[in-house]
């Protein structure tokens, strides 16, 4: 990786909705079920004009029918940054819940980079019972983009630019990915689910939704080896986390 002023980025949080959920959804074996304020994110990634963006947010009917408040849709929380979504380049899907990926068929511009193991998990079993199912939406919509020809398919790593690389985790789906950025304080994570609460990180605590917990286990693990200098979590109030 390139230490140069080249490879400097900026990591900007796109505040999309909040919701009051369950705690134990999100603290493996580890917590009742009372309320927990949660936060719903994409992250715009940038050099210059070239932009990148780590997920889509849900679409506003998606997301008012799952009791979210104070709903922004993803194109509209670039353009308070000053962005269109045709400048979008690339857009990285850290998994393909609902929260996360349904909005793609806004960016029919960009080009889709998606871990190989969650297409196959979408095209397979993602809908065979509700216990998975249930974090999915717009699935028409879903498939044809991955038949469009428009979706890179990520085997475990890939560096998508200088400085901006993709890494494979798993764990709370089987293609959960998290990207890492180069800044020029450091190295900066957005592990989106991997990582979905900034308690989850300082407590070394996997989600509670999930496909493997050891996988989830490893993914804390994986971003505790990295010492990032900060970590955008995938729904903390807090947008982001410096660890100590």
């Amino acid at each position: 990786m390139t230490n140069g002023t080249s490879a400097h980025w900026r990591i900007e949080p796109l505040a999309l909705g909040r919701r009051t959920a369950h705690r134990a959804w999100f603290f493996y074996l580890s917590e009742d079920s009372g309320p927990q304020e949660i936060a719903y994110r994409a992250w715009l990634v940038r050099r210059a004009d070239d932009c990148i963006l780590v997920d889509t947010g849900p679409p506003l009917d998606e997301a008012r029918k799952r009791g979210l408040r104070d709903t922004v849709r993803v194109d509209a929380a670039l353009r308070q940054q000053g962005v269109e979504v045709e400048q979008v380049r690339d857009v990285v899907l850290s998994h393909l819940h609902w929260d996360h990926a349904a909005s793609a068929d806004l960016f029919e511009h960009a080009r889709f980079h998606v871990q190989r193991s969650e297409i196959d998990f979408f095209r397979g079993q993602a809908h065979d019972h509700p216990a998975t199912s249930r974090f999915f939406s717009h699935r028409q919509m879903l498939t044809a983009l991955l038949d469009s020809g428009r979706v890179d398919p990520v085997d475990g790593e890939r560096d998508l630019r200088d400085g901006v690389r993709l890494r494979h985790v798993g764990g709370h789906t089987p293609g959960s990915q998290i990207v890492t950025v180069q800044r020029e304080d450091g190295l900066a994570v957005i592990a989106a689910d991997a990582i979905p609460l900034n308690r989850n990180f300082t407590d070394f605590v996997p989600n509670g939704i999930l496909v493997n917990v050891v996988d989830a286990v490893a993914a804390l693990k994986v971003v505790r080896e990295l010492k990032p200098v900060e970590i955008y979590t995938g729904h903390d109030l807090e947008p982001s986390l410096r660890p100590a």
